[in-house]
């Protein structure tokens, strides 16, 4: 496996072609453009992307990027693949479909730039009883976790409320959080300058470090 030296044009303009074009016929005509534009690189950028997340944060996490194919068994829209990639960073030994249990990092390439950040997919209810108990007991801690984010600016809180979770006598920064069926924290971008070079993974690293008190918080998190 070579170096990650940024995506290229052509990555981008598979991607809005594959969009424009969401056919198993079209595909075939371009699975050699698939390969050498999106798939080799992203792999590249992937891999890349974790060594430095290890390296900068002492973090041992593993990687998984998304297949091409969708499943489209329950779905109404019913285009074969998916006209983006994404790979997460999720704690070891988290088999299959389980990371989006736990929390984990991401980083999604679109025709229009790409998105990252840090949360939980499909948290359980479990799961949730267990963070909302914790945010009671390390208020402190989370407060804190939480503030590094607010500070930076960089991050957007995202995901469903529970309607009927109550969060009186918590800190009004505390509230939005503590009643979230599903979260994460999301920074967009369009398609910049740095998407292709080979900086990109170490700038997202760099943007990632904000997010690292929070990640462990819900990390220890231990559910019933």
């Amino acid at each position: 496996m070579g170096d990650f030296s940024g995506f290229s044009a052509e990555t981008i303009d598979f991607l809005w072609e594959l969009r424009m074009n969401n056919s198993k016929e079209w595909m075939e005509q371009n699975r050699g453009r698939y390969k050498a534009a999106l798939k080799e690189p992203f792999d590249l950028f992937a891999s890349k992307l974790a060594q430095g997340f290890k390296e900068k944060t002492e973090e041992n996490v593993d990687w998984s990027v998304s297949r091409i194919n969708r499943d489209t068994r329950y779905a109404k829209d019913k285009s074969p693949y998916r006209a983006c990639r994404w790979v997460v960073l999720k704690e070891p030994l988290v088999v299959g479909t389980a990371w989006k249990m736990r929390p984990a990092f991401y980083f999604e390439l679109s025709p229009e730039g790409y998105t990252h950040g840090m949360g939980i997919y499909e948290a359980t209810p479990d799961y949730l009883r267990a963070y909302r108990e914790k945010i009671k007991s390390s208020l402190r801690v989370f407060a804190e976790s939480i503030a590094k984010i607010a500070e930076k600016k960089e991050f957007t809180l995202m995901g469903e409320d529970y309607k009927r979770v109550d969060p009186a006598g918590l800190p009004a920064a505390v509230r939005p959080w503590y009643v979230k069926k599903n979260f994460y924290v999301a920074q967009s971008k369009g398609l910049e300058e740095m998407i292709f070079t080979g900086e990109l993974p170490k700038r997202i690293v760099e943007e990632w470090e904000s997010l690292l008190p929070l990640y462990r918080f819900l990390k220890n998190i231990k559910q019933a």
